[in-house]
């Protein structure tokens, strides 16, 4: 039980210090070798639990980027609470540093490479929803983001960017949100007219 105990916690050191790394350096100038050196273990132990940088990123994606549940349940519950609900979820990892930085270490990964974009938009869309649900759902994750960019980017005014306190940012973003929620994303485009 004690080596399963051990196992369990250098492949969380690991993580812990790949998701850090690429939160401050980026994918592409993170290597395994400072994951290792970060996490105190031999390079060749992060082989054993991931089969690639490439893997350990999808991994650090989805322990940090963690949407696609709540969008799951958004899109069946759709009651007159779900953009509320679903904010609130939304942006509880805004409140903790270490997990904001994350984030914003994934997107700015994501902004440095395909691969790595790619992978995040899978993990902001849960498996099988397509159609128009993907598109509302791609609308929400593009505001998601750019708020929480602004809000860290210090844009926002300060009673939306206030620390530990984001009731009146649900409150003030509900209502796109909503919308989003309800539209129809193809009659939300008009058609090109005609010569």
């Amino acid at each position: 039980m004690a080596e399963t105990r051990g196992a369990a916690g250098s492949r969380r050191a690991i993580m812990r210090s790949a998701a850090d790394l690429f939160a401050e350096l980026g994918y592409r100038n993170t290597s395994l070798r400072a994951v290792a050196a970060d996490a105190g273990c031999d390079p060749a132990l992060i082989g054993h639990y991931f089969t690639s940088k490439e893997a350990l990123y999808d991994a650090v994606v989805a322990e940090t980027v963690r949407p696609a549940e709540i969008f799951r349940e958004a899109m069946t519950r759709r009651d007159p609470g779900t953009a509320e609900w679903l904010l609130r979820h939304a942006v509880t990892d805004w409140g903790d540093p270490v997990q904001r930085r994350r984030i914003l270490g994934v997107l700015r990964s994501a902004l440095d490479l395909p691969a790595a974009r790619e992978r995040m938009s899978q993990s902001l869309v849960p498996e099988g929803v397509g159609g128009a649900d993907e598109i509302r759902l791609a609308l929400i994750s593009s505001l998601l983001v750019g708020v929480m960019t602004s809000r860290h980017m210090g844009l926002l005014p300060p009673e939306l960017s206030a620390e530990g306190d984001s009731s009146e940012l649900v409150r003030v973003l509900a209502p796109a949100v909503a919308a989003f929620l309800t539209a129809d994303p193809a009659g939300a485009v008009p058609a090109p007219a005609g010569d």
